[in-house]
């Protein structure tokens, strides 16, 4: 059976009062049922912890792996340069294959609430996302921009300002939905020529 492979932090993991809920996992499963769905999700990982397990989600041969880190890199606790962010992600990217990967933009996080990640790191990191995406060419997602953007941003993340309620998960799977079908598409027309 292919592969769909959820790799990132504890957004990916659908953190919710302390515990993995694995929203995002599920909701992926309904909307791909001939895959499986496989959540390799860290809560508090950084890239830096990231790397280190790129051998077992090669070991897994994912069809798509779907990229969501920077929550925790643009925290000022133990921080970690864009430069560094955008080293680590590249590769990832190239030791999974850019052909593969999904790319997400850190997300929208309420610097009020938690001022260890500021505004300005959350734009600088968005900057690293998309410049990447740009010159691997591969499959991205604005989250930052697209939570950002919304009437109802405050319904979209939990009391922390960090992690998503079931709105924030409805928005990420509407934009990542599209992007997967788009690059199943792409693998299946790469395969048959």
């Amino acid at each position: 059976m292919e592969k769909i492979v959820l790799f990132g932090d504890s957004i990916m993991t659908g953190f919710s009062s302390g515990k993995a809920k694995n929203y995002l996992t599920k909701r992926i499963k309904k909307d791909f049922p001939d895959y499986d769905v496989i959540n390799m999700a860290f809560p508090d990982f950084k890239t830096n912890n990231a790397m280190t397990q790129v051998d077992r989600i090669k070991k897994l041969n994912p069809t798509i792996v779907v990229l969501g880190f920077g929550t925790n890199d643009i925290s000022i606790d133990d921080e970690i340069k864009p430069g560094k962010f955008s080293a680590n992600l590249t590769n990832i990217i190239t030791s999974l294959g850019e052909k593969r990967v999904i790319l997400l933009s850190p997300p929208y996080i309420d610097w009020l609430k938690d001022p260890t990640r500021p505004w300005t790191r959350q734009l600088q990191f968005e900057l690293v996302t998309e410049h990447l995406s740009k010159q691997l060419d591969i499959s991205y997602v604005d989250l930052l921009h697209d939570m950002a953007n919304c009437d109802n941003l405050k319904e979209l993340l939990q009391a922390d300002g960090l992690h998503f309620t079931k709105q924030g998960y409805n928005l990420l799977e509407d934009e990542l939905i599209p992007e997967i079908k788009a690059t199943l598409a792409r693998k299946t027309t790469l395969v048959s020529n």
